[in-house]
Parts: structure tokens; sequence; C-alpha cells
């Protein structure tokens, strides 16, 4: 696996052209948007079925490692595909992909994964540029995008909480895009992946009992194949952001309100360190078939 720290926006963006150019009859390459630096949203979907589930990373600019995870994910689905294999002895790829459809989005916000490498002279904008200097944060602790607001509580759900005066839930170009997408196809589940700590969240709908057993279930059956340990939306609040507190806006809320269909955050431990090689292997063997073992067990 390449480090996925050096990585840029463009190697990225250039993995993910280059699966749906090798392997035109089973992925295509959409953009779903673009940021507010106009930089590229882009987005594959691999399979032939109607209905799809969502997997989304890269919210903010610090995740450098779970959008790599997607890419490697969408390669080694369609080069089992290609070659009839079935992944860990178990999964028919082509079966999934002849009845299913995967949209894999691993980059939401490209400005901030920029921002992290580049510092801030990554941003093009100049009134941009300036507004984000004057928070003073440092490039590799910043969590959002070229406008300053974090993606991960930008989104209208019912726990919204507007944190400035001129704050609007669904603000921002990346936040669109995503809710488009939503809405524009037919879907069973998102499974959103980010880096903190190894668990598996899901999140509850209101006043749907069954909906929210059926999402216990398949979160229960996620942690057992990932060996993370589950966390549920505490009293109903089922909003959490980066530290676990309930309270804001976050994609996987809003998809459990608006879709009514199961929503979980697939959180990686972020490696470090001289091992963080193998760190990076091991993260990535307990979730690699985590989009395939949740379509086995709808």
């Amino acid at each position: 696996m390449p480090d996925t720290r050096s990585c840029t926006y463009e190697d990225l963006y250039y993995e993910m052209w280059e699966i749906s150019q090798r392997y035109s009859q089973i992925a295509q390459f959409r953009v779903i948007g673009k940021s507010h630096d106009e930089r590229m949203i882009p987005m594959v979907e691999l399979g032939k079925g109607t209905n799809c589930i969502f997997c989304l990373s890269g919210l903010t600019g610090l995740d450098r490692q779970t959008p790599m995870f997607l890419i490697r994910m969408m390669q080694e689905y369609v080069k089992a595909w290609e070659s009839g294999w079935k992944m860990e002895e178990i999964y028919e790829v082509g079966e999934v992909l002849q009845n299913w459809r995967l949209c894999f989005i691993p980059l939401l916000n490209p400005d901030g994964y920029e921002i992290y490498t580049g510092d801030f002279q990554a941003i093009r904008n100049p009134i941009y540029r300036q507004m984000l200097r004057m928070q003073e944060i440092p490039s590799q602790e910043y969590t959002g995008n070229s406008r300053g607001v974090d993606l991960r509580k930008n989104f209208p759900t019912q726990y919204y909480q507007r944190k400035q005066v001129m704050q609007q839930p669904a603000s921002e170009n990346e936040t669109k895009a995503l809710i488009r997408i939503f809405q524009e196809y037919p879907s069973c589940g998102l499974l959103s992946f980010d880096h903190f700590r190894n668990r598996i969240l899901y999140f509850k709908q209101s006043k749907s009992f069954a909906a929210n057993q059926k999402s216990y279930r398949l979160a229960r059956h996620l942690q057992k194949c990932s060996s993370y340990y589950m966390e549920n939306s505490e009293n109903g609040q089922g909003d959490f952001s980066v530290a676990g507190r309930p309270g804001t806006g976050s994609p996987e809320q809003f998809y459990a309100e608006i879709c009514h269909k199961p929503s979980f955050r697939i959180e990686t431990l972020e490696a470090e360190g001289k091992t963080r090689e193998e760190q990076l292997q091991s993260e990535y063997r307990k979730i690699h078939t985590l989009p395939l073992e949740y379509l086995f067990s709808l």
C-alpha cells in the first residue's frame, strides 16, 4: 500500500478514473459536484444492479488513510470480478456486482485534503485562503473545507446545531452534492468510513423501532466481521461528532432520516509510528470486505 500521507488529490482522482477506464464493463466514473475551490468530487459506481449502497470517506483533510482504503477496495473488487475469484473464498464478487451497485465516494472534501499537505496556499481563491489563515489553525490540524465549514456537521438533520450566526445547514457545495446523490439513487445503506478509533456506530431513525432493530442487527454483524466494537446513538440522539458527542448534522444521520435505510460510521484506527505500514495493512484487512458482507446480510 502506498504511503497515504503523500497521496495527492490528483493521485486519488486519477486512480478512480483509471479503474473506470480499464474496467468499463462494470465501473462507471462520475463527477457528482465541485468544491468551493473548484475541485471536482469524483464517484465510481461498481456493478449493474438498480439498488446501491454508498461507501463514503474523506470528509476532513486529516483522514489520510480511508480514501486510499476505498480505492484499494475498488481495485480488489474489479480484479476479483475480472478473474472470477471468490474473495476470502466466500464472496462471489461477480454475483454481487451483477445484482447490486456500489457507489464509492472516497474524497468528499478535496479542498481540506489538499490543505493538509499544501498548507492554505493550496486554496486558489484568495478570499477563502485569507479567511482560513485568519483562523490561526495549523493546516495539519484543520478539519473544514475551503470556506472553513466542517462537512461532518453541515447536514440538515433534526439534531443540527448552528454554530455561527450566518451558518445554515447544507450551505456547502460538497454537502449539496452528496445530498443530491442520496436522493437520486435507490439505495439500501450507507457505510461511511473515517479514522478515529476502531468502532462501528449505527444511526437511528426516529420513531422506527423495526428499522432500528435491523440497523442494530447489521451493526452487530459488521462488528463481528471487523473485530471493532460497536456503539449506537445514546438517548435517541443518533448524531456524533468526531469525539462522540451527539448534537450535530452528520451525513450518516441525514441519510438515516431521509432515506430510512441503515446508516453506519466505520472508524478505522489511525496508523502511526514505526509500524505504520503494518498497521495500515492490518486495518485494511479488517474492513475490506465489509461492503460485500453488508450486501450478503440484507
